[in-house]
């Protein structure tokens, strides 16, 4: 329980989001679902599935970006509600077309509502908590709650799909809808109130003409801060890593365990998930002096070290190395994952929040959608293990980027902290 306390102080309305989440989370696998209706239901062929699923990865680009705007210019809270009533209007409609195609493009619709959101949930956390160790310990608590619902929601709508897919739409919309009265009715939102608390009456007055002009575009912004552009892009390297798990480990397991492989993956995806509810708690209180750039490159060098142990697997093909390789990718994977929205939290205004937030979801669609593609290449270039040892290439490259950064960012506090001293020097 003293391992909770991490997640103490922080406010009701945090509370009341992340629950939110959490209950959203269970109704969250609009991939798996597209996969499953098509196949098991109307029996498409895999190919042709795959299509609709990679036009609902499509989709979600434009739609973390579009999302990402429109919540700074109308609100988060107002781009969250919007975003989950839509998508839970669109899944019960399913309900109604059940076992016709129209279902696979009303998914489509629904992944795309969806992703709207992901960049006003982030932008939301960042303007309710003030400080960072706040916003880490709520982004931490997101990810957990956000995990949780992500293994109920499938585990129990296995149960009903094959021949009651009907209850499984009205139950997704209805997870939605329940969500998003928890945040109409409990998430409250004072600007004003915040500003005057933590700021001076002044200030809170600049601060609220700002937010009355038009915000200034977003890639002037960028170049301004050319660090924060920086950080943008690398992130790429994580989403990258990241997409492995879902892409080469099941070949790998297919490749040393022959048809025991697709078992083998089975039990690779619950040892992750036991090791993020287990160890996210324990990591966040470990790590909570560090900031989010240190996090990030030691979350990298455990993708590394993690995914890196399954080049073993060509001397020693046994699970008890695949097990070992998954408990650290996951602890990189927490580290990673609570602490990527928090760089850009401190660095950008909130009138761009939205916006920033939605731009690193870009960037990780285009990790996801790539990952796949270039790591075929490496797999049919060289062998099946090999690919491995460029992935930890990949995740050591990432973690230096990483301390690059936060040296550069340190050095540069330390010349405008001389300046001043310089300056009363002179005088």
């Amino acid at each position: 329980m003293s391992l909770f306390k991490t997640y103490a102080g922080l406010s009701r309305d945090i509370y009341y989001l992340c629950l939110a989440r959490t209950i959203n989370s269970t109704g969250d696998f609009v991939f798996s679902l597209i996969t499953l209706v098509l196949t098991l239901q109307m029996g498409m062929n895999v190919v042709s599935a795959g299509i609709f699923v990679s036009m609902a990865a499509l989709i979600s680009g434009p739609g973390v970006l579009l999302g990402g705007y429109l919540s700074d210019l109308m609100g988060k809270k107002t781009i969250i509600v919007i975003g989950q009533l839509l998508s839970a209007i669109l899944i019960i409609s399913c309900s109604f077309w059940s076992g016709t195609l129209t279902v696979g493009y009303l998914l489509i619709a629904v992944m795309f509502f969806i992703s709207i959101t992901r960049p006003a949930y982030n932008a939301l956390i960042i303007q309710l908590c003030t400080e960072e160790k706040e916003r880490k310990s709520a982004f931490s608590l997101m990810y957990l709650g956000a995990n949780l619902g992500i293994a109920i929601g499938p585990l129990v709508a296995g149960f009903f799909i094959k021949d009651h897919v009907n209850i499984v739409f009205i139950s997704i919309g209805t997870v939605f809808l329940i969500s998003t009265f928890i945040i109409i009715n409990q998430v409250k939102i004072g600007t004003l109130k915040e500003l005057a608390s933590t700021s001076s009456e002044h200030a809170g007055q600049q601060e609220q003409q700002r937010s009355s002009q038009p915000p200034s575009p977003l890639f002037r912004l960028l170049l301004k801060n050319p660090l924060v552009a920086f950080f943008i892009v690398v992130s790429f390297l994580n989403y990258f890593i990241y997409m492995q798990y879902s892409f080469s480990l099941p070949l790998q397991m297919n490749h040393s365990f022959g048809e025991n492989g697709a078992a083998y993956y089975g039990s690779v995806m619950t040892i992750n998930a036991i090791s993020v509810i287990i160890l996210t708690t324990v990591i966040l209180s470990a790590t909570r002096k560090l900031t989010a750039l240190n996090s990030i490159a030691t979350g990298a060098l455990f993708y590394g070290i993690g995914f890196g142990a399954l080049n073993l697997l060509g001397t020693f093909p046994h699970f008890s190395i695949v097990a070992l390789s998954t408990v650290l990718w996951t602890i990189g994977e927490i580290l990673v994952q609570t602490n990527i929205n928090l760089y850009i939290a401190s660095r950008v205004p909130d009138t761009h929040q939205g916006r920033f937030n939605g731009l690193l979801l870009f960037v990780g669609c285009l990790g996801y959608t790539l990952s796949p593609y270039l790591t075929g290449i490496f797999i049919k270039s060289m062998d099946m293990e090999s690919v491995w040892i460029i992935i930890l290439a990949v995740s050591l490259f990432y973690a230096l980027s990483m301390i690059i950064l936060w040296y550069i960012e340190k050095s540069s506090t330390r010349r405008n902290e001389m300046k001043p001293l310089d300056h009363s020097k002179s005088i």
